[in-house]
């Protein structure tokens, strides 16, 4: 029989004791307060303050589409409105005895801009106005000797033309007086006119 007892066979014994120190306020209160603070300015402005401005800007989003939406809706004839203008325009000016519309324009684009900057242009039944720009002495009186060889122009004034030199820039206003067809005379205009 053996008698033997058994024995542990670790034979060192670690009797290092860590002690614990207690919470330290004078660290621990600051360094919780300085957390507690940094999470509350994220949350403000990291996230708070941008949640507010996406609610404004889908605020602001909704208003503008009502607006667009409304401008839709009172300019929903627009297209026919215009082309009846145009229709209309054309065969008042056809008939009422003014210049060709489309000859006018044709007849700025081909002098008027080849030539010079034109600022401004106002077509009339029986005139052109035109603010000129970048142009000089003598290149007014190029476009001014181009327009009198067209069979649409019965006449050219020019105004606020001047300068010392000729090669320098000016700034000019012209009048095209145009060659007008006289309107077509119905019946009764003609019956009553002999």
């Amino acid at each position: 029989m053996q008698t033997g007892k058994n024995y542990p066979s670790k034979t060192t014994i670690n009797l290092a004791q860590r002690d614990r120190r207690p919470l330290n306020l004078g660290v621990t209160l600051p360094t919780l307060i300085l957390l507690t603070v940094a999470i509350a300015a994220f949350t403000k402005f990291g996230v708070i303050d941008r949640l507010h401005a996406v609610s404004a800007a889908e605020t602001q989003a909704a208003q503008q589409e009502l607006l667009v939406s409304q401008v839709q809706e009172k300019t929903a004839g627009y297209e026919q409105l215009l082309d009846k203008y145009q229709s209309d325009s054309l065969r008042k000016s056809a008939s009422g005895g003014g210049a060709d519309p489309m000859k006018c324009l044709a007849l700025v684009e081909t002098v008027l801009l080849n030539r010079s900057q034109v600022s401004s242009f106002t077509i009339g039944p029986d005139t052109i106005n035109v603010k000129l720009s970048g142009v000089t002495l003598n290149d007014i009186s190029a476009i001014y000797q181009q327009l009198m060889k067209s069979e649409l122009v019965s006449g050219v004034q020019v105004y606020n033309a001047s300068s010392s030199q000729k090669s320098e820039k000016v700034t000019a206003a012209m009048t095209i007086a145009l060659v007008v067809d006289k309107p077509a005379q119905s019946g009764a205009d003609k019956g009553a006119a002999s």
